[in-house]
């Protein structure tokens, strides 16, 4: 079965994973982490597209972003996976690919699932237990939108700027907000429509989406082996 083209729409958010060949760290210490975010910066400024939220694991990262359109995207991407393998063989002697294939990507509905999203995101190195206070993570987006530390890498989304007049009010309200949501089944909902390709929100979102798009929103279930290669060759 052929492969449906990625979801991906003009200026609509899209959550983004990547991660190493057969899951390996491809993020093994303070000097990788800080490379990945130079090489974000860098592919951002080559790009039109927009950083809201991030977080770099050890062997995978997630980003939120909207690309002014899919053209746009292929250029942060191919930047940014590059420019990192350049790094990362170059200071190991090796050589060879070290990202696992296509990467990951669901739309996602601003006005429903945003901040959802956010808290997805930067939430990930407490669900791993990496930490116990996402506080003490130093390589998310979380100390700009909670904290009030700017960073280079984030623009901020029209739904955030409308949280309050000044960074400080913005960030504080963000706190509290994200707090509040609580994930439950939306991890899984979230992991699933990444790794199908689909977009993530209401069905009025969805509806919209094929619309615009001219392919599904969210892929018909198949039955049988959700891991087999016809069913894998649906994502995006």
């Amino acid at each position: 079965m052929a492969r449906l083209p990625r979801l991906v729409l003009p200026n609509q958010p899209l959550h983004i994973m990547h991660r190493g060949n057969n899951r390996q760290d491809i993020f093994e210490n303070e000097e990788d982490m800080a490379r990945i975010l130079s090489d974000i910066k860098e592919s951002l400024g080559k790009a039109n597209c927009h950083l809201h939220a991030y977080v770099i694991m050890t062997n995978h990262l997630h980003l939120l972003l909207t690309p002014k359109d899919k053209d746009e995207l292929t250029v942060f991407m191919q930047s940014m996976t590059n420019r990192y393998v350049r790094y990362f063989n170059a200071c190991r002697k090796r050589t060879g690919t070290i990202w696992e294939g296509r990467f990951k990507s669901c739309l996602v509905d601003s006005d429903n699932y945003l901040f959802t999203l956010y808290k997805y995101i930067e939430m990930n190195p407490v669900k791993a237990g990496m930490v116990e206070d996402i506080q003490e993570y130093r390589w998310s987006s979380y100390h700009h939108n909670a904290l009030g530390k700017q960073s280079p890498l984030i623009t901020e989304h029209p739904l955030y700027l409308e949280l309050g007049n000044f960074k400080k009010e913005r960030a504080a309200c963000y706190q509290l907000m994200v707090d509040k949501i609580a994930l439950g089944n939306e991890n899984q909902n979230i992991t699933d429509a990444t790794m199908r390709g689909e977009a993530l929100g209401s069905e009025k979102f969805q509806a919209w989406v094929c619309k615009q798009a001219g392919r599904p929103a969210v892929l018909k279930p198949h039955g049988g082996d959700r891991k087999s290669a016809e069913y894998q060759n649906q994502v995006g």
